[in-house]
């Protein structure tokens, strides 16, 4: 069984909606912040960070990171079919814009939810915020452009590429404006949480 230590509608969402969807056996466990924002002792021992997602797989090592854990996640489970084989013409495409989607759009919003976190400057934050909101309408339209009329990034066929990058768009400030600007990434998640399985999970973190 795997275990996923997550926060509703954090970046566990994706993990979560990829172990529901690929029929994996798997436990959430809701870790919460204490009044001074820190983390119980015990998370700490797991995830020296203290951050989700963490994932515990069967054999009880550990994995972090989200964009690492929807790989690996989909590679174990090929019978789904949510990730391109190794060798597959699609495959490099794939890891490209699971990795540029965690390493530009998820970074820019982290700097623009808690700006606090990149300064030492407690007047910096709202330079933080607005720059965070700038580039992140940049790495979108990025994003929309090399996704085209999908409705997916691989075409036709959903990927946990699809179900990362739904959960970074649940993320801005506001997502109707978001949609209106790229109408193909609202077709894009229209059709991943039409999934039973994802959009359960989507229910379950309240979105």
């Amino acid at each position: 069984m795997y275990t996923l230590y997550a926060r509703n509608t954090a970046g566990s969402m994706a993990p979560e909606a990829l172990l529901a969807a690929c029929g994996a056996d798997y436990r959430v466990v809701i870790v919460e912040r204490k009044p001074d924002g820190s983390f119980e002792e015990f998370f700490h021992r797991i995830n020296p960070k203290a951050e989700v997602p963490t994932l515990v797989l069967p054999d009880d090592s550990v994995m972090t990171e989200s964009a690492a854990i929807m790989i690996h996640l989909a590679d174990l489970h090929p019978a789904a079919g949510l990730a391109p084989a190794i060798g597959s013409p699609q495959r490099a495409r794939y890891l490209r814009w699971m990795v540029y989607l965690a390493t530009t759009v998820y970074m820019s919003d982290l700097r623009l939810f808690y700006p606090a976190r990149y300064s030492t400057d407690p007047g910096a934050a709202d330079g933080i915020k607005a720059k965070a909101l700038e580039m992140m309408d940049a790495e979108f339209a990025i994003y929309a452009d090399a996704l085209g009329t999908g409705p997916f990034m691989l075409g036709e066929k959903l990927s946990a590429l699809d179900i990362y990058a739904a959960m970074i768009c649940t993320w801005v400030p506001d997502m109707k404006v978001l949609f209106a600007r790229h109408p193909n990434l609202a077709r894009m998640y229209e059709a991943v949480i039409a999934d039973p399985a994802i959009r359960a999970v989507w229910d379950r973190n309240g979105q």
